[in-house]
């Protein structure tokens, strides 16, 4: 039923581009053959295949995403919905009040202004947007995502060393409701800037970049990000040290994606 995917993701060479989390072993196969949820079987074939996926990376975010488990929600109407995942659109859903068991159903998507019906049935929804995800990428940009990612070259490496010679902490709100961060260069390098990683509520898992050009070899000084306090409270937001940088995440991170 999916294998064209299969193919697809075997085809690429790039770490990451693709993140699926299946196929699912036996015990987890059983509980969504015999779910009571009346789910169409494209969906839970799809989730006995992939799992949890997420399909084609693109700036630091998938264009692509179904859930292993639909998540209730409702419209603003009052219907019960099933979220199994999102698309370039926006949230695809089920609409629990058309689901048959053994059918197929619907998918709708929230767009922002309203829930519409994207396609006929789970099996359509993914193959039209995979297609849609995969035109984000001209042919050159394509071919270097099926041969890989060209190993880091001596700077990048020394860039990637320099990073993990950074310290920085939170240390307070200020009053225009940036983050303060402590910064310290324990490298010999001097970086344009930091990535790290932020956390909220409304947004999710993002980042931002802290401009540490003014901070050279050796010394300590304090910057302040806008970590999306128009989305999230600064007091609630959770900041964190992202992993070191693999060849495949260049454009995840500031200081190797030429945009410091």
């Amino acid at each position: 039923m999916f294998e064209w995917l299969e193919q697809e993701i075997a085809s690429v060479k790039t770490p990451k581009f693709f993140c699926i989390q299946g196929p699912l072993p036996q015990e987890k196969r059983a509980l969504v053959e015999h779910s009571d949820l009346a789910v169409p079987e494209s969906y839970k074939q799809f989730v006995i295949r992939f799992g949890h996926a997420f399909l084609y990376r693109r700036k630091c975010r998938y264009l692509v995403e179904v859930y292993d488990v639909p998540k209730d929600y409702q419209s603003n109407e009052g219907d019960p919905l099933l979220h199994i995942g999102r698309s370039l659109d926006g949230r695809a859903y089920f609409k629990t009040s058309v689901l048959v068991p053994g059918a197929e159903s619907p998918v709708f998507e929230w767009t922002g202004t309203g829930l519409i019906r994207k396609a006929d049935g789970f099996q359509q929804w993914i193959g039209s947007e995979c297609k849609a995800a995969r035109r984000w990428f001209k042919k050159p940009q394509w071919a270097e995502i099926v041969a890989g990612p060209k190993p880091f070259s001596d700077y990048e490496e020394a860039i990637v060393e320099a990073r993990r010679l950074y310290r920085w902490c939170v240390v307070g709100v200020a009053e225009d409701g940036n983050l303060r961060f402590e910064v310290h260069n324990g490298s010999v390098m001097r970086l344009q800037c930091l990535s790290v990683g932020v956390r909220g509520k409304v947004i999710g898992t993002g980042g931002v970049r802290l401009p540490v050009s003014h901070i050279g070899p050796g010394e300590t000084d304090i910057v302040s990000v806008d970590c999306y306090k128009r989305f999230d409270d600064p007091k609630q937001v959770e900041v964190f040290q992202k992993p070191d940088p693999e060849p495949e995440d260049r454009e995840c991170y500031c200081e190797l994606s030429g945009n410091q």
